[in-house]
């Protein structure tokens, strides 16, 4: 067994393609087949089943593929972990973060790294916070920037550390009348522009207008920030978002935040990480020191601050 055919296994059963799986591997479509082939040959079994499209793994292929990923950790470990010893860290990071944060922190994450460990080579990937966070626990990830609510459970193995406040408001265009702080009820008939299902603003949303059985009317699903406020501004419907993601001033947008006079929506940004790994404890913390300070350093206000009051300093961050 060789551990370029299990390569071959992960890349075909996360792609669903050979022909994708020879492409990511950079070697011919042929050469996939012989080395799943091989594999199969070896382990007594088969690995996918080719009726399907996509392809799907077998009940063997499963097993076969997260013993796969094991092996092939274990392996970058130890590669890692000598190059270490050696005076000069080398290996890959798998780093998962979430869809809002990615533009504001993957840059200087990327530039903290490089600069302290060049020989580091970081693998970045974006999705909601409750996937990246299971991608950790079966060790598809190294570690993930993730919003949670605050005092989160944290699973057993993962090692948590929190970051910083995530500020949330809500959001309508200037043509509404929907400004300041309202009531409840005032939502019953709303329509919302917000992300997909997954996003933890929009889960917040929907568990509190449900428990006042008020109906949750999703008109567009956009991922894309910068389009869901333009279509927030021309009155499409209303919105949830971070409020460090709102441009200033914002009524020049034709943007205006609300807050409600019940429920608050509160998130908090976390760094959850593996316990095991060399490169874990050499450069989960950079990325915690440039994300904390990033954050903490761009939240010093939080929804009312935008309209003229200050948050009073021990507020700011979390003991």
């Amino acid at each position: 067994m060789e551990l370029q055919q299990l390569r071959a296994l992960i890349h075909v059963a996360e792609s669903g393609s050979v022909t994708e799986a020879a492409r990511r591997l950079l070697v011919t479509q042929p050469a996939v087949t012989r080395q799943i082939r091989a594999l199969e040959e070896e382990l007594g079994g088969v690995l996918f089943d080719r009726t399907t499209k996509p392809l799907a793994p077998t009940a063997l292929g499963k097993v076969a593929l997260e013993q796969a990923r094991h092996i092939l950790q274990l392996s970058d470990d130890l590669r890692a972990m000598v190059s270490s010893q050696a005076g000069v860290p080398t290996g890959e990071l798998r780093l998962g973060v979430v869809h809002s944060l990615a533009r504001q922190v993957v840059p200087p994450i990327v530039h903290a790294v490089r600069q302290q460990y060049p020989a580091v080579q970081l693998r970045v990937s974006s999705s909601w916070s409750s996937a990246l966070r299971r991608e950790v626990e079966d060790g598809l990830l190294d570690a993930a920037i993730v919003l949670l609510p605050p005092h989160p459970p944290i699973p057993t193995g993962i090692e948590a550390i929190y970051l910083a406040p995530e500020p949330i408001t809500l959001v309508s265009s200037t043509k509404t009348g929907l400004k300041h702080t309202i009531d409840l009820e005032d939502l019953r008939g709303s329509e919302w522009v917000l992300s997909r299902e997954g996003c933890g603003y929009r889960a917040l949303l929907k568990r509190a207008l449900e428990k006042a059985s008020i109906p949750f009317t999703v008109v567009v699903e956009v991922l894309d920030i910068d389009l869901q406020l333009q279509l927030i501004a021309e009155g499409v419907g209303l919105g949830i978002l971070a409020a460090r993601a709102l441009p200033q001033p914002l009524e020049e947008q034709g943007l205006q935040m609300f807050a409600l006079s019940g429920p608050t929506f509160s998130l908090e940004t976390w760094l959850l990480h593996r316990r095991t790994g060399p490169m874990t404890p050499v450069v989960v913390p950079v990325i915690e020191h440039t994300v904390a300070t990033l954050l903490r350093q761009t939240t010093t206000f939080d929804t009312t601050a935008r309209r003229g009051k200050k948050r009073p300093p021990e507020a700011r961050q979390k003991a």
